[in-house]
């Protein structure tokens, strides 16, 4: 006779970090064969290839989806090839060239761009240009993003979330920073290439003074005792005080480059996506109620 029904026990999180990181690791695959077989370059980026680059044990560093870069001429294909294998796709956001896929059970996000559109001036070419052939630590061929990419790539994140990234996420800035290939030359360097010198400042200095990450203080210093940019520094000071609403934030996101006319491309195309969603939505609401 069987005894009384046993309460469900949840895996410590280290197991259940383990199991999520395998299975990102196959989805990765999966979409990376389909990809890379119409020749659509995949560059890997954040939490599926920084809990190997930056952590002892993968596991200890919670995966939440699959994050990839592909370049703005290929969405489109992208988008056909993955409703051809099956793979649900979501453009309906208010960012233009992004895309969530189900595949597998994982969520895989693209995005086109550093950032929103308009935003920062190198491109995911830029990045794939000095991304390394890689096959560790997954066992299969894939592309690793330069370091000082990678950093800056984290850095845009947090940028855009308003300087409240998840926890892992602060992790990962913190953890990059002491990585032997770190170079707060290249990033800054990086970092104005990109019209997103002001952007750098800002993290790095909210980094130092709140986290106490002096690397990040050092990285501040190279660019000098003030953001580039007055004007992004007083918009997105004011954004944050609103408590970093979404609509706002994406727009002073958008509008952060320290290139004015970046930032009016970046404002038409952040209002050009929140009028595509809004009409999206509506018709959606239209369509439930025939």
């Amino acid at each position: 006779m069987s005894g009384p029904p046993q309460p469900h026990v949840e895996p410590p999180p280290e197991r259940g970090n383990w199991l999520r990181q395998i299975a990102g690791s196959a989805t990765l695959r999966r979409v990376l064969s389909v990809f890379q077989a119409a020749n659509i370059a995949v560059l890997p980026v954040k939490g599926v290839l920084t809990s190997h680059l930056l952590y002892d044990d993968f596991a200890s560093r919670t995966l939440g989806d699959i994050d990839i870069r592909i370049p703005r001429r290929h969405f489109d294909r992208a988008i056909r090839l993955a409703r051809a294998h099956g793979w649900s796709s979501n453009i309906d956001g208010p960012v233009f060239w992004n895309a969530t896929l189900k595949v597998d059970n994982c969520e895989v996000d693209i995005e086109c761009t550093l950032g929103p559109p308009g935003f920062c001036a190198l491109t995911v070419d830029d990045l794939l240009a000095r991304a390394e052939p890689c096959v560790a630590p997954f066992g299969f061929d894939h592309l690793e993003p330069e370091l000082n990419d990678h950093a800056l790539i984290l850095v845009i994140n947090a940028f855009k979330d308003g300087l409240r990234p998840q926890p892992w996420a602060l992790e990962d800035l913190r953890r990059i920073a002491l990585h032997p290939r770190f170079d707060r030359e290249k990033l800054a360097a990086r970092a104005q290439a990109g019209r997103v010198a002001s952007a750098l400042w800002i993290v790095a200095t909210w980094l130092a003074d709140e986290h106490g990450a002096g690397d990040w203080r050092a990285v501040r210093d190279r660019i000098g005792p003030a953001p580039p940019s007055p004007r992004v520094a007083r918009v997105y000071a004011y954004v944050r005080k609103l408590g970093w609403p979404q609509k706002a934030g994406l727009i002073a996101t958008a509008t952060s480059s320290d290139e004015i006319a970046r930032s009016s491309s970046g404002l038409a195309l952040a209002a050009a996506g929140v009028l595509r969603r809004r009409a999206r939505m509506a018709w959606v609401r239209e369509s439930r109620t025939r």
